[in-house]
């Protein structure tokens, strides 16, 4: 659906915001619609509508909304047609530049249907676009969730040095957006899970590989050794 054209006369008495209000409105019932279609398991009619309310918002040029909307048909769309999902996903690149809200739900969306597809090395570059959104609305949480997702998978693809300096460098960060104890905090217990699943040598030699990829002083790493 193109752009609305002013030029093309409606309804006597409607103007060119009364034109979009409508449309905002349909958009809307289509959301609404969807989400009662997602209830009832009709997973391909809320799918619909939810593209449908996509358009609508594109061409009135609330590129937020559309992006919300085109998000919410790739998650319904997700467990059942995983393949067909991640191609809605890739055409989110026609809505444009995503803010940085919008950037890391999208990264973190594009990511869970890599790894379901088995595409691990896809999953890092999207977590990538996900770590690099919350980085720019400084949203600690999300930034969170995509450096532990991606220090899983590294660990499903048997990197366990890489998966360690994830996390290291994610505490890091996050000292900067919610100071050292709050960091540290949020990070020890994944940096635990990560010792637990790799047993205690691999971890060591991980750790050991990544402080020594770290040049001079100071070494965030150094911060996160008490029982690690």
């Amino acid at each position: 659906m193109g752009a609305y054209d002013d030029t093309v006369p409606g309804p006597v008495g409607w103007t060119t915001e009364n034109a979009r209000e409508r449309a905002h409105d349909v958009a809307d019932t289509l959301l609404a619609q969807a989400r009662e279609s997602l209830s009832v398991g009709d997973t391909e009619g809320a799918t619909q509508r939810f593209l449908r309310a996509a358009s609508l918002f594109s061409a009135q040029g609330l590129s937020g909304d559309a992006e919300a909307a085109r998000l919410a048909a790739v998650a319904a769309l997700m467990n059942h047609d995983p393949r067909r999902a991640d191609e809605l996903w890739q055409g989110l690149a026609v809505i444009g530049d995503s803010s940085g809200d919008a950037a890391a739900r999208r990264g973190l969306l594009g990511a869970r249907l890599s790894r379901a597809l088995g595409e691990r090395a896809e999953a890092l570059q999207r977590l990538d676009m996900a770590r690099r959104g919350a980085l720019e609305v400084r949203d600690a949480i999300t930034y969170l969730d995509a450096v532990s997702q991606a220090a899983a998978v590294h660990v499903e693809r048997g990197e366990p040095a890489q998966a360690y300096e994830r996390l290291a460098m994610g505490w890091a960060t996050l000292v900067d957006l919610v100071g050292r104890e709050a960091a540290a905090r949020w990070v020890r217990p994944l940096m635990l899970e990560l010792r637990a699943g790799l047993g205690e040598e691999v971890f060591r030699r991980a750790r050991a590989d990544c402080e020594r990829a770290w040049r001079g002083p100071p070494n965030p790493v150094d911060s996160l050794r008490g029982p690690l």
